[in-house]
């Protein structure tokens, strides 16, 4: 399904918002057939009752998950500036390093940047997997194990370094794992299982206008399909219009070569 999320964002999110009100008012339409208004009249009092509940319950458990996946989606964007920020760390301190070992390190800096922005940010807009192991970040590390500081200057640059380096490995992580997870597949059931109870609560109000019941049902429906569709955009927080951007390290790349 993540190829939903590559098409135009206004029209998938109105063709859900659409449906999901197709659906609900095509089911009133339905109901209003099968069960008459003096039966709803008669147990009124009753459905409105356990309508509240299940509101309620329902209210809840979509804010849960709303926070859930938007805390994913915050921690994605976390990891992401802090793997650019460790780069430019490295890129800064890396002046006050042997002058030997500056080359090969700031070149593999650069190859790796841009393998993160042209390649690795690419394919996890397709939701593909990314691997944990980057040759290109081995080959920095293989850089600084080949430097040996000799003032103390070097030698504690060189620390600080090392301590960056584990820092954007870490950052690299979180970044591969928060692209590839999901809400479980068990929780969508429940929220659109209970989506679909409360909507058919809403069925059960004796209105003898048949209008204004089904626009009532449209507007609730409506209202849940959007927060649908916002769950399963933030859910995937490397994909679609609504997702973590490369730019962090553009802007360490474009740094770097004004610097020069």
């Amino acid at each position: 399904m993540i190829w939903l999320l590559q098409q135009p964002e206004p029209l998938v999110g109105l063709l859900t918002v659409l449906t999901t009100v197709a659906l609900a008012v095509l089911g009133l339409l339905l109901f209003r057939r099968l069960v008459s208004q003096t039966r709803l009249e008669k147990a009124n009092s009753v459905s409105e009752q356990v309508f509240t509940i299940a509101g309620v319950l329902y209210a809840v458990l979509a804010a849960f998950v709303v926070v859930v996946v938007w805390q994913g989606f915050d921690q994605a964007q976390t990891a992401t500036e802090s793997e650019a920020n460790a780069i430019a760390d490295l890129f800064r301190d890396s002046a006050a390093l042997p002058p030997d070992a500056r080359p090969a390190i700031q070149q593999r800096l650069i190859a790796y940047t841009k393998d993160v922005v042209d390649e690795e940010f690419p394919r996890m807009r397709r939701g593909e997997a990314i691997d944990q192991q980057s040759p290109r970040l081995t080959q920095v590390w293989q850089s600084y194990i080949q430097v040996q500081p000799t003032t103390q200057s070097e030698i504690a640059f060189y620390k600080e370094a090392i301590s960056r380096l584990d820092d954007l490995g870490n950052a690299r992580k979180t970044r591969i794992t928060t692209s590839l997870a999901e809400i479980p597949n068990e929780l969508w059931m429940l929220l659109l299982g209970g989506g679909t109870i409360v909507l058919i609560f809403t069925y059960m109000f004796p209105t003898p206008d048949l209008v204004v019941h089904a626009c009532g049902v449209a507007l609730a429906s409506a209202l849940m399909g959007f927060v649908l569709y916002l769950v399963f955009a933030l859910e995937h927080p490397f994909v679609g219009a609504l997702s973590v951007q490369p730019e962090p390290y553009v802007h360490v790349l474009q740094a770097w070569s004004n610097a020069k």
